[in-house]
């Protein structure tokens, strides 16, 4: 096939270097998904990183395509609801803040009052989904950072649409799965447990605060 030969080979060993580089600004950048793994393997263990990633690329992956079809066109609709999807995933993830602190307070996992808990793998991932794509930061770096992901599969078939996100999603897993394993470790030590997921249940919560804040006031109360 005359496209094959094309776009295969070097062009491939290409898209997947410049995936690599570019992927880890947003895969490995604090934020609410990260935060969520360590309370989702504390309750879960390990496996909590991965029903989490497992949601985000449910997401992710049906939301490339698009942008990838519509030639970066979205973007204006990711902007015009700024403010309510700021202000879902802010609701979002106060309800992990609170669950992180509660169970740092407890010093144990036991969240019984609760009708809904992390210890699912169905809401670790729902989690994954909402915080994903409810996320308008999330959206906007594929936009802006991430675009030029995008820009490398113009003229290009679905193989290298493939060979580009297999590159990228694996780390999302890699990371998510090593923090949900951080999570689960805290809860064989007692104090490291109570620390761990009070600091985490905090950081959420101003996550929520900087979000909301971004959306409706213009300002940040984070530095990233």
């Amino acid at each position: 096939m005359p496209g094959g030969s094309r776009h295969g080979g070097g062009s491939s060993l290409g898209i997947i270097i410049k995936t690599l580089i570019i992927t880890p600004s947003g895969a490995l950048s604090p934020g609410p998904l990260s935060f969520a793994a360590i309370v989702s393997g504390a309750y879960l263990g390990w496996i909590g990183g991965f029903y989490l990633a497992l949601g985000h690329m449910l997401f992710e992956m049906p939301f490339l395509v698009i942008l990838w079809r519509t030639s970066g066109r979205i973007e204006p609709i990711i902007r015009r609801y700024f403010k309510p999807l700021s202000t879902i995933i802010s609701v979002f993830i106060l309800y992990f803040a609170y669950l992180s602190l509660d169970a740092g307070f407890k010093g144990s996992t036991s969240t019984g009052e609760l009708i809904i808990t992390p210890n699912s793998a169905a809401l670790a991932l729902f989690a994954g989904i909402i915080l994903t794509g409810a996320n308008p930061h999330f959206l906007l770096w594929w936009v802006s950072a991430g675009f030029p992901l995008v820009t490398s599969l113009e003229g290009r078939d679905w193989r290298s649409f493939g060979v580009m996100y297999v590159s990228h999603v694996w780390m999302d897993y890699a990371w998510l799965l090593v923090l949900a394993g951080l999570g689960d470790l805290t809860t064989r030590f007692g104090i490291l447990y109570t620390m761990v997921m009070t600091a985490v249940g905090i950081f959420l919560a101003l996550i929520a605060a900087d979000m909301l804040s971004r959306a409706w006031v213009g300002r940040k109360l984070l530095p990233f």
